[in-house]
């Protein structure tokens, strides 16, 4: 129960108690517990859905489900996904992109990357069926941390100094993988069924890609880039729903 406290109290700004005397490994072992803090969060967004339906139309809905996940996460994924843009784009070299990336403001790279994301999801939440939102609301968020974990599981760390990410890194282990899957697909299987086995397994190439994207430039992770992961991958994620609901229409 303390890790999947420590997931939830990293990932979220919910208001629970922090348990005492937190060492580094506590924080790295948490990390399998992410998917369930997705699922979590999942089941939030299915709430904010429900109420807001019943007095605004879908399209205000889903603004208010976007600004949801925002408050619900304290902005900390998109904020990682900021300094990421800012830094991978800078065309700088290794150490300057790190340096960039802990900057505390935010360059013109960050705030278009936040406008594509933004737009990219508030557009699939718009053409989200009515019957099938509520399974879209769910498993989007859980896929994310379940790439998260790829991240911090598969790549090393960038940094040489501490950082935000450094804790989780240091003590994951690679069958985190497995055990973190786990409510993934306990979760999606009632879902989607047998599709549930080629999402998952897409949705892990993609986590891939962007790490190994991210290690190439900067020689490892952050925990900027594991909030740009987040990101991305929802979008992804969302996409999958999309098309699997709509045909592509």
């Amino acid at each position: 129960m303390k890790r999947l406290i420590l997931a939830i109290t990293f990932l979220t700004r919910l208001p629970i108690p922090i348990p005492k005397n937190i060492t580094d490994r506590d924080m790295g072992s948490s990390t399998p517990f992410f998917p369930l803090v997705g699922i979590i969060i999942g089941f939030m967004l299915v709430g904010v859905d429900r109420l807001f339906s019943i007095i605004f139309p879908p399209i205000v809905v889903n603004a208010i489900i976007f600004v949801s996940l925002i408050i619900i996460t304290g902005g900390l994924h998109l904020d990682g996904l900021m300094d990421t843009c800012d830094g991978i784009f800078s065309g700088k070299d290794r150490e300057r992109i790190l340096e960039i990336m802990r900057d505390s403001r935010v360059g013109a790279f960050g705030v278009l990357g936040a406008i594509v994301i933004v737009v990219l999801k508030l557009s699939l939440l718009n053409v989200l069926p009515e019957g099938n939102r509520y399974n879209a609301l769910l498993i989007f968020p859980m896929l994310a941390r379940w790439a998260m974990v790829l991240g911090v599981t598969m790549f090393p760390y960038a940094r040489k100094t501490p950082g935000l990410g450094v804790s989780f890194t240091d003590y994951a282990k690679k069958s985190y993988i497995i055990w973190s899957i786990l409510p993934v697909f306990i979760v999606s299987i009632p879902l989607l069924s047998w599709l549930s086995f080629p999402i998952i397994i897409f949705m892990g190439f993609v986590a891939w890609l962007l790490g190994k994207w991210f290690s190439n430039k900067i020689g490892g992770l952050t925990g900027d880039t594991y909030g740009a992961i987040c990101e991305i991958t929802e979008v992804f994620a969302l996409m999958i729903m999309c098309l699997l609901y709509t045909g592509g229409k």
